[in-house]
């Protein structure tokens, strides 16, 4: 009873209700993701419940594991989206230089390259074109796009070759050509020193598969490794020290990945 107690309780304090959102009625956006203090309440219950049941160094073990992978699914699809942006960018100039070269205002240009891609990039875009109607400057709106994006040093290559052209009066078209070749190289070069860090990241992630291995060898052979592991006490908490020296390398190895190709 305590515990089901404790978990409420701990629910409540991570998501509490607001009843003026109630008393507002429905949003106008009912279908948007559930805030994080939503999640963490929601697991916060059956965390309590394991917590009680099984040894503190098994859930804790547990809990770095699922951070862990939860942290690297993240990051693995913050560089999808970023690459899948950095690609529309690329579409986006090449209709923007297009557009350019045969004589339309940069308002339209614009307009034109949000219509030929879309997500993030086609916002950007839109909100340039915008800002550039009501005779704001262009440059500026490109480095308030890069404030807020992911791809914010190509965002800034865009603006300052804008800058540049209306400075010193240079082809805007030419220059934005330039800006979209300088990405795309940039790109490659990206792409190429990733996959050539594969192995890398292969070989980290097989170091750090093998006590499991070791463990499941043990299992194997009658030690039952398995149950000094998992029944608490010392062999609780080495499972905590394993699991942590072996999330820390992992994620060690991601960070030092991720600085080479960035």
């Amino acid at each position: 009873m305590s515990t089901a107690a404790l978990a409420l309780a701990l629910a409540v304090l991570l998501n509490p209700v607001d009843v003026s959102r109630r008393l507002r009625g429905p949003t106008r956006h009912p279908l948007r993701r559930r805030p994080p203090r939503a999640l963490i309440a929601l697991a916060a219950v059956p965390a309590a419940l394991v917590w009680s049941v099984a040894p503190a160094g098994v859930v804790l073990a547990a809990a770095i594991a699922c951070a862990t992978a939860a942290v690297r699914i993240r990051t693995r699809r913050a560089v999808r989206r970023r690459d899948r942006e950095s690609e529309s960018l690329q579409c986006a100039l090449e209709v923007l230089v297009g557009e350019l070269r045969v004589g339309a205002h940069p308002v339209s240009a614009f307009e034109a390259a949000a219509e030929e891609t879309d997500g993030q990039v086609a916002e950007s875009l839109r909100a340039v074109a915008a800002r550039a109607r009501l005779g704001a400057d262009v440059a500026a709106g490109l480095h308030d796009t890069a404030r807020g994006s992911d791809l914010a040093a190509q965002w800034e290559r865009i603006a300052v070759c804008w800058q540049l052209a209306q400075t010193h009066g240079l082809s805007i078209a030419a220059l934005m050509q330039t800006a979209q070749r300088d990405i795309g190289e940039r790109q490659r070069f990206s792409s190429r020193v990733s996959a050539g860090m594969a192995g890398a990241r292969a070989t980290a992630a097989v170091l750090a598969a093998l006590p499991v291995l070791g463990i499941a060898l043990g299992q194997l052979i009658g030690a039952e490794p398995l149950g000094f592991l998992f029944a608490g006490g010392v062999g609780g908490w080495l499972l905590l020290v394993g699991v942590t020296l072996s999330c820390i390398g992992l994620l060690w190895s991601d960070r030092i990945t991720a600085g080479v190709t960035t």
